[in-house]
């Protein structure tokens, strides 16, 4: 991936969008309620369908999209930190002497190393940050990264490979997009009508 993050114009969906949607559908529900507790927006990109989830031991996400005639499929997972920020805070200020507590909006590297591990089945080979200043601009987030790895066989199923992108956002929550595929050369292309879907507010 380049050192800026390729840009692109999306017209955001509110989420009341989602009330559009039968309420019924349970995978959208918690995704959609996800969205609303980290401040997030998610926009379907053009010529995507709905999928369903799949259980495995190596990455649990709550909602997936897919083309309906090309092997490329999208997995959206979102952590929020508000119950973590308001027990850091309370801890910090009971703490006693000898008390060490980690600030979780400092943990947002570990988490996506220990994330690329777990999906590539130990074969993870590295990273790259995005700049501060673009992270910011086109997802609204204090960091984001991206990685290539092979898809490790409980979390790809299918997919050899799986292009993830990871984004932060102080107190909100972290966020990770799961790109599936088996075509390297045309990756990018796959890529680039769903590469700005999630965002922060």
């Amino acid at each position: 991936m380049k050192n800026r993050i390729y840009q692109s114009v999306f017209v955001l969906l509110l989420i009341a969008t989602f009330s559009t949607y039968s309420a019924d559908n349970k995978q959208l529900k918690i995704f959609a309620d996800l969205l609303a507790e980290t401040k997030m927006v998610f926009q379907m990109p053009d010529g995507f369908v709905e999928t369903a989830t799949v259980d495995n031991d190596q990455m649990n996400y709550e909602y997936a999209i897919k083309y309906p005639d090309k092997k490329f499929e999208i997995r959206y997972s979102i952590r929020p930190l508000g119950g973590m920020i308001d027990l850091y805070k309370d801890n910090e200020k009971n703490k006693k002497s000898g008390d060490a507590f980690m600030d979780p909006n400092k943990l947002y590297t570990a988490s996506f190393q220990a994330i690329a591990m777990n999906i590539s089945g130990g074969r993870f080979g590295g990273s790259k940050e995005f700049e501060k200043n673009s992270v910011q601009k086109e997802f609204n987030a204090d960091w984001g990264a991206t990685t290539f790895v092979e898809a490790g066989k409980s979390f790809g199923q299918d997919y050899k490979y799986c292009m993830m992108i990871a984004i932060h956002k102080d107190d909100c929550a972290d966020a990770y997009i799961f790109f599936m595929t088996d075509d390297k050369e045309h990756l990018m292309e796959l890529v680039m009508p769903a590469f700005y879907s999630l965002k922060f507010k």
